[in-house]
């Protein structure tokens, strides 16, 4: 029985058919002998049935249904591929490409994601159009998933391809400061913001660069998550006014604590007293900054170049005050030094005292106020337990549960608990102290409905830097032998947030089912 290729066509299948009857009108004993298996005429019908069968389908409708079904199914795998290829950071679009090669064929929208320069000017030369149509799958054009896809970093040999496919529908007309309007809301990107996203383009930032390309302050905040700098500086030596047009730019580097971004930004002319947060809505930078947990050096470098040290939160609370309450007593002087009031309160000193795990300080101030601590709110507590758990800090948690804080308390961003921050930042003697106080195990936090093994697991795979002495697996073998359910886990490798292949094993060896996608 002949084999049905994994990519077929209807039309080569009619031309076999055609070429089986005209075999047997000339008189072939093989071709005959295949007709008359199914017919005692030799007619079209006939050869193709004899064809479907050939195959093993019952009857030629049934082998057009398959060649569709795998038609629909290939069409519907290559938009798939296409997005994993921009917008995933696990390799899926490399899984993808191993285990179905056809996909590299299959259509315009994927030679151009691949780099397959080749193809895609042979495609624009028979029809030039394509150069700047949008694709029907993904509603990206050639020039924005030329600019976006990662495959420069996840095979480099297709960089250069990708850096000629750009410049090649350039010169056919696409537009390097145009943008798509489509429901896709990564359609709506300029190609510029393409290039310095996800896995940043340098190659491809400069050439549209030269090409006309203007910088916008959504480029200039997207390049500056990459962490070397390439794609900013490019933009930044191309920006004309800088100081003009950037806002929520510095919300980047001020996010990853990344000092030589936020200098490259204000030395360019961004000006901290008119910072934008992640949404483009104004906020207080330092505020953000402390948020962000930054480091000394960003502070001061925002308050040298005029940030407003007293400027307070959306709270009410000045940096003064919140950096204290945070137990950042660097931050704290280092306000007072640019002019910053002392206005902490007892709470904030109380708070800061925790944090640091300095007991004495803290006894200290409850002995003159005993009831300190009810004057804490749920969410403060929360928020100081998250902090010393997300950074492993053990002597800081122990001062809070035995002063009275409450270790079921949710807070933070996500609604969770300081078990979720521990068992994310793998924290493994912070999450057996937690258990062993009473934490409980299966709470869930208030965003995702997860628990703290699912943190844990999540968290492996993104390696938080916060804790120093971080270990996953003392983590997730600390959970599930104080009784952890394993019931509604599995693991996938295509999943968004995969955990470490050594956490996938321990998963396995503990009976968590393989699911494959």
């Amino acid at each position: 029985m002949a084999v049905l290729p994994p990519q077929p066509h209807i039309d080569h299948l009619r031309r076999e058919a055609r070429d089986l009857l005209r075999a047997a009108r000339a008189a072939d004993a093989a071709a005959t002998v295949r007709i008359l298996a199914v017919s005692d005429r030799p007619t079209l019908a006939a050869a193709q049935l004899a064809v479907a069968r050939d195959y093993g389908f019952p009857s030629w409708a049934k082998l057009k249904i398959e060649v569709q079904a795998r038609a629909d199914d290939l069409a519907s795998l290559a938009d798939e591929f296409c997005r994993a290829s921009i917008r995933d950071w696990t390799g899926r679009a490399v899984r993808m490409l191993a285990a179905r090669p056809e996909l590299a064929d299959y259509n315009l929208a994927t030679a151009v994601v691949l780099g397959d320069v080749v193809k895609v000017r042979n495609a624009i030369s028979a029809d030039p159009a394509l150069a700047t149509m949008p694709d029907p799958g993904t509603g990206w054009t050639a020039l924005q998933a030329a600019c976006a896809s990662r495959w420069n970093q996840l095979d480099p040999a297709r960089a250069e391809g990708l850096t000629a496919i750009a410049e090649l529908v350039l010169n056919a007309g696409a537009d390097p400061n145009g943008r798509r309007e489509s429901g896709e809301r990564s359609a709506h990107w300029r190609p510029l913001q393409c290039a310095v996203s996800g896995a940043a383009n340098p190659a491809i930032t400069r050439l549209l660069l030269e090409r006309g390309a203007v910088p916008t302050d959504d480029d200039l905040y997207m390049a500056g998550f990459a962490e070397d700098h390439q794609c900013l500086g490019l933009l930044l030596d191309h920006a004309a006014d800088v100081r003009a047009i950037a806002r929520k730019a510095l919300a980047a580097p001020i996010s990853g604590n990344d000092k030589e971004g936020v200098r490259m930004l204000l030395e360019a002319g961004a000006d901290p007293a008119h910072y934008h947060d992640d949404d483009g809505q104004p906020f207080p930078v330092i505020y953000a900054a402390e948020q962000a947990n930054a480091d000394t050096e960003i502070v001061d470098l925002l308050l040298s170049h005029g940030a407003d040290p007293e400027l307070p939160g959306p709270d009410g609370k000045s940096p003064h005050a919140f950096a204290t309450s945070m137990g950042r007593t660097d931050l704290a002087a280092l306000l007072r030094q640019h002019g910053a009031t002392d206005d902490a309160t007892e709470v904030d000193v109380l708070l800061s005292a925790c944090l640091r795990g300095d007991r004495a300080g803290a006894e200290r101030q409850l002995a003159r106020q005993p009831d300190l601590v009810s004057e804490l709110t749920s969410e403060q507590q929360a928020s100081a337990m998250i902090r010393a758990a997300e950074t492993g800090n053990i002597e800081a948690l122990q001062l809070m549960l035995d002063v009275g804080f409450a270790i079921g308390a949710r807070g933070g961003d996500h609604g969770s608990t300081a078990l979720h921050a521990a068992a994310f930042s793998g924290s493994a003697e912070v999450v057996r102290l937690l258990i062993d106080r009473g934490a409980d195990i299966e709470a869930r936090d208030g965003e995702w409905d997860d628990t703290a093994i699912s943190w844990s697991i999540v968290g492996s795979g993104f390696g938080p830097a916060d804790n120093p002495s971080a270990d996953w697996l003392a983590t997730i073998t600390v959970l599930i032998e104080a009784g952890a359910s394993l019931r509604d886990l599995t693991i996938t490798a295509d999943d968004p947030k995969p955990p470490s292949p050594a956490v996938a094993e321990l998963l396995r060896s503990y009976g968590v089912r393989e699911e494959r996608r």
